[in-house]
């Protein structure tokens, strides 16, 4: 028997950016979330520059159960600054906006729109476990504790739970394939990540990790309910080794819809979540699914 490899881990460098590729569709995108402790409350922000494009894509979430989800999707009507205090130990974000309000979560999905409302977040991201780097792709993933503001209009909301941020960059196709991606946070102090593609059977990529310990995820078995409305009802994320088996319970979305420059869509029902696995252990996080829409 041979030891395994320890877990690669990104370097105080690589929170910068990087010089694209080739590919038209090369993307670098900077990541950010959080649940509140008590479930209230789910916050989201994505900056994603496509240079080859001379594009840029932004998004932000706010929402919760029993409450409106309110979107930032774009570039116009949005100021953001995202600052690396301390290298893969402390990021700061400050979003501020006019968001749509959707009393439907699907909405987004049938290209509907919702009454504006002004939106601002000011959160800081420290880490909270080891920063991870894939060996398969340029993209690392950091668990975290996110503390700070939120306001929707009038509503200031102070904020602290835990939460995930990454950073990747290379060519990638929303379009080419589905995938699950997850980051979950649980009361015993766990944290997982779990990537899936459906297409791939076997394929995984991730960790889980407690107290300073990792290990890598090798395999992942995804499975969820689709609603006619193409949001997720429940869903289940098996990762081996160590076959954690964990149930997924959405409590609010934050979806996107996403067109390819060729017209191809895909559904994004990202949803801050309740989680549960078999031996009795609760926490929460966010789940991602990409659904192509063939």
């Amino acid at each position: 028997m041979t030891d395994a490899p320890p877990p690669r881990r990104p370097a105080p460098d690589d929170e910068g950016l990087h010089a694209p590729g080739p590919e038209e569709l090369w993307n670098e995108s900077y990541y950010f979330d959080g649940v509140s402790d008590d479930l209230s409350l789910g916050v989201y922000a994505r900056f994603g520059r496509l240079p080859n494009r001379d594009e840029c894509v932004y998004s932000a979430c706010v929402c919760g159960p029993g409450r409106p989800t309110v979107m930032l999707v774009g570039t116009e009507n949005i100021e953001f600054k995202q600052q690396c205090e301390r290298p893969l130990e402390l990021f700061t974000l400050t979003v501020a906006g006019e968001g749509e309000v959707f009393e439907d979560p699907s909405a987004v999905l049938r290209g509907e729109g919702g009454p504006p409302s002004q939106v601002q977040l000011a959160l800081r991201f420290e880490t909270d476990g080891v920063p991870y780097s894939w060996s398969r792709a340029t993209r690392y993933e950091i668990p975290c504790r996110v503390t700070g503001t939120v306001r929707v209009g009038a509503e200031e909301i102070e904020f602290a739970g835990p939460g995930q941020r990454d950073h990747s960059w290379g060519h990638r196709d929303w379009w080419a394939s589905d995938w699950m991606w997850s980051a979950l946070h649980f009361e015993d102090g766990t944290h997982t990540h779990a990537v899936g593609v459906p297409q791939v059977p076997g394929f995984g990529v991730g960790y889980v990790q407690r107290g300073g310990e990792l290990a890598e995820i090798t395999a992942v078995e995804a499975t969820e309910a689709v609603a006619s409305n193409g949001l997720i009802t429940e869903a289940r994320i098996v990762s081996n080794p160590g076959g954690l088996d964990i149930a997924i319970e959405p409590l609010a979305f934050g979806r996107v819809l996403l067109t390819a420059p060729d017209g191809r869509i895909t559904h994004f029902p990202r949803a801050m979540c309740r989680a549960r696995t078999t031996d009795g252990r609760t926490g929460s996080g966010w789940v991602e699914w990409n659904r192509n829409q063939r």
